[in-house]
């Protein structure tokens, strides 16, 4: 995997290549969230979401979250390994803020996280592990009931710089509620099992593994397959024949197809199909000198009446999509979500341009 969860292990140091990103105004979302970082760069928001860009943001602004937060803060994560987040935790704890954090030990998990474990449970805070063979791939925070992250991008400060991510600091009161209810029910299944389907709906939220409304799996090829006139799509692994069908079938059919990943002969059929079919794939190389892709996201006919995006932890695999605890959301033009779907297109086009073609 890949560096966040795959079948390698990326150890090696990158710098980051010049890119191209649209920086957009920061607005205020709620009280106690509005002034994230006045370092922030790379934010849209409107309405109940904001889309927080990385490298380009910085981590700063979820630090700054940690610090308003008042009452609680609910954290469930592939991986943290960030000594700045777990010291702002602590103190979050120390003046009273309930501090909960669910992490993954299946893979690496258990190795990346320890120290963290370690020393959260040795200061306050609350901390359990996912249980053993069952991988918590999902990166959701939520903070005070009112707000909750969306976010691909695990909490490991040594990958910061080099990684493109992105997250939703989402807002919505019907959402943020399934969020946190699906979080109880994760921290409190205690280490035999988890109840893998129990997750709380409500609309726009995609979550992994889904017995409501269809699968995750279903979710993405939906997505793709609504693409009217554009699809644009990134993801750190491409593996789910059913994905990249999906996407081949919009190029087919006259739809522009844009796809921007890591360079990897793992996804060599994926490539191949997708190319056959008229869609233009675009890589980074695996090298110390490339941005490497990590975010996970469809664009459907952005720019454009009805325009709508798809972003969150699943990887486009049978396992991330239909056994993973995993969670993304959908955003349309018509809900709040246009100033986000606006950046995330520009962000991904410089992307595509400073990428060669595969």
């Amino acid at each position: 995997m890949s560096r966040g969860w795959g079948h390698r292990t990326r150890s090696r140091r990158r710098v980051l290549v010049a890119l191209s990103v649209a920086v957009l105004a920061t607005a205020a979302v709620v009280a106690g969230v509005a002034d994230i970082a006045a370092s922030v760069a790379s934010v849209a928001s409107a309405g109940d979401y904001q889309l927080v860009q990385y490298p380009n943001a910085g981590f700063g602004g979820l630090r700054a979250q940690i610090a308003r937060a008042h009452h609680s803060i609910d954290m469930e994560m592939y991986e943290l390994a960030d000594p700045a987040t777990e010291r702002a935790l602590v103190t979050a704890a120390a003046r009273g803020v309930r501090v909960r954090v669910l992490l993954d030990q299946a893979f690496s998990g258990a190795e990346v996280n320890q120290p963290a474990v370690a020393y959260l449970r040795g200061h306050g805070v609350q901390v359990k592990w996912g249980p053993r063979g069952y991988i918590f791939h999902i990166k959701a925070t939520s903070f005070d009931g009112a707000v909750s992250d969306i976010s691909t991008a695990n909490l490991v400060a040594k990958y910061y710089r080099t990684t493109r991510d992105a997250e939703i600091i989402d807002a919505d009161p019907a959402q943020v509620r399934a969020i946190e209810a699906t979080f109880a029910h994760d921290f409190n299944a205690g280490p035999s099992g988890v109840p893998r389907e129990q997750t709380v709906q409500a609309p726009g939220l995609v979550w992994s593994p889904n017995t409501g409304s269809g699968t995750a799996e279903t979710a993405l090829v939906s997505q793709i397959s609504a693409a009217r006139h554009a699809v644009d799509f990134t993801s750190e692994e491409l593996a789910d024949p059913a994905i990249y069908q999906a996407l081949a079938r919009d190029a087919r059919r006259g739809v522009t197809c844009r796809v921007v990943m890591t360079r990897s002969s793992d996804w060599d059929t994926a490539f191949q199909t997708l190319t056959r079919a008229g869609c233009r794939v675009h890589v980074f190389p695996d090298s110390a000198t490339a941005l490497y892709i990590h975010e996970k996201l469809i664009l459907d006919d952005p720019g454009r009446a009805g325009e709508s995006m798809l972003l969150g932890s699943q990887n486009a695999s049978v396992t991330s999509l239909t056994r993973n605890r995993e969670l993304g959301i959908v955003l349309n033009d018509h809900d709040g979500g246009a100033h986000a779907i606006a950046a995330a297109s520009a962000t991904f086009s410089g992307d595509f341009a400073h990428a060669a073609a595969w």
